[in-house]
C-alpha cells in the first residue's frame, strides 16, 4: 500500500512539474509572439504609405508623363514639370496650421504664356472662391504673395483651358488636397532625417494604360483625359520618392 502510495505521488509530482513548465513555455512564446507583433507593427508605420492621396507606379506614371510629352508639341505651353523649393513650401504649409483646404491652380500670366502653379490655403473647398483665400503664385521655384490670382486663373481659362480639353472632358483648373494630408505627407518625412530639398509636381495625362501583367490599370479611370500632376519629394540625398496624384480634380 506504501508502494502505490508513493508511486501515486510521484506521478502527481511529476505531472505538476510538467504542466508548469508548459505554462513557463507558454508564457515565454506568448512574450516573444507580443514583442513581434510590436516589431512588426513599427515596421508597419515605418512603410505605411506617405501620401498626398494616391501612389502612382512608376511603370503606370511613366505612360502618363509619356502622353504629356507627346502633347507639348501641339500644346507648347503646357510644362512637363514644376520644382518647388522644399523648405520654402515646407514654411508656407506650416504657416496655415487653421486652414482646411490647399488648392492648388493651373494660371497663365498672359494668353501667349506657358502654363504655371498657383496655390491657395483656404477654410473652403469650393475652387471658384478664393475671395479669403490666402493666394502664392510660383516665381523662381517658390510661392510668392500673389493678390491677384484671380486675373491668372481666369487668363488660363479663356486661353490653354480651352485647348487642354481631350475627349469632351472638362480642362483641369484645380487641385484640392485636404490640409491635413499635406502636412502630413511633411511630417512623415521629417522622422526620415534626410531632408527635402524640392518637391516636384511632374504632369501627367490620365488616360486607359496596361500595368505590368498586361491587364488594365483602372485604378485612375475617373480622371482619364485629364491633366494633373504627381508629385514627388526630392532630398538632400538625391533620392526620390514615388510620384503621387493629386487629390480632388475640378471641375
Amino acid at each position: 500500500m506504501r508502494i502505490l502510495k508513493f508511486i501515486f505521488a510521484a506521478v502527481i509530482s511529476v505531472f505538476v512539474t510538467s504542466c508548469q513548465k508548459k505554462k513557463s513555455e507558454m508564457n515565454e512564446n506568448n512574450r516573444e509572439t507580443e514583442d513581434s507583433l510590436q516589431v512588426y507593427n513599427n515596421i508597419s508605420d515605418t512603410l505605411q504609405p506617405i501620401v498626398f492621396s494616391t501612389e502612382i507606379p512608376a511603370h503606370i506614371e511613366k505612360q502618363y508623363a509619356g502622353k504629356i510629352n507627346s502633347l507639348l508639341s501641339k500644346h507648347p505651353n503646357l510644362v512637363e514639370k514644376f520644382s518647388v523649393d522644399g523648405k520654402s513650401f515646407i514654411d508656407l504649409v506650416e504657416k496655415y496650421t487653421f486652414y482646411s483646404y490647399v488648392k492648388f491652380y493651373f494660371i497663365q500670366d498672359s494668353k501667349d504664356s506657358k502654363m504655371n502653379l498657383g496655390v491657395t490655403f483656404s477654410k473652403n473647398n469650393d475652387y471658384k472662391d478664393i475671395s479669403s483665400d490666402e493666394k502664392y503664385i510660383l516665381e523662381n521655384n517658390k510661392f510668392t504673395n500673389e493678390p491677384d490670382l484671380q486675373s491668372k486663373i481666369a487668363i488660363y481659362k479663356s486661353s490653354l483651358a480651352t485647348q487642354a480639353t481631350f475627349n469632351g472632358k472638362p480642362a483641369t483648373e484645380c487641385v484640392i488636397y485636404r490640409y491635413g494630408d499635406v502636412a502630413e505627407y511633411i511630417n512623415k518625412r521629417k522622422k526620415y532625417g534626410k531632408g527635402i530639398a524640392k518637391i516636384d509636381f511632374s504632369s501627367v495625362y490620365f488616360f486607359k494604360v496596361k500595368d505590368l501583367d498586361g491587364s488594365d490599370y483602372n485604378v485612375d479611370s475617373k480622371n482619364y483625359d485629364r491633366i494633373s500632376f504627381a508629385v514627388h519629394a526630392v532630398y538632400n540625398d538625391g533620392s526620390v520618392d514615388l510620384g503621387y496624384d493629386a487629390g480632388d480634380l475640378k471641375p
